[in-house]
């Protein structure tokens, strides 16, 4: 069941989008997600190793996405705080390291075009047949 009334509008499109078509762009999405997990491995710190190895890609809420994701249990203290955030956005302590944001801006073009020549790829094969 979906989260919200425009995650099930997007689940719908997407179950129009031919099996086929599918299984061919997934590969795209998987590489884009891939590139953003290496990196934003590469632009983090590095001074315990915890960060980066929480830097991860899972299977997005819908087909065809990927999520990217940073920190969590492994980066969170006893005191709650997400030492993750606390690189990315600075604190009142410590200026701003960011590693998460700069990659997405950065790669998020690239991805994207990536995708949409797969798509367009798939489409095309799919007609001429």
């Amino acid at each position: 069941m979906a989260k919200s009334k425009d995650l099930a509008d997007l689940t719908r499109r997407f179950a129009a989008i031919p099996k086929e078509i599918r299984r061919k762009v997934q590969p795209a999405v998987d590489q884009g997600g891939a590139e953003m997990v290496a990196r934003m491995k590469y632009l983090a710190p590095s001074e315990d190793g915890d960060l980066a190895a929480s830097i991860e890609a899972t299977q997005g809420p819908v087909e065809l996405s990927v999520t990217v994701s940073a920190g969590g249990a492994a980066t969170t203290g006893a005191d709650g705080f997400d030492h993750a955030l606390g690189q990315e956005f600075g604190t009142k302590d410590m200026p701003r390291n960011s590693f998460f944001w700069p990659s997405v801006n950065s790669l998020k073009k690239r991805v994207r075009g990536r995708i949409d020549r797969a798509i367009s790829k798939a489409i095309k094969e799919g007609w001429s047949k």
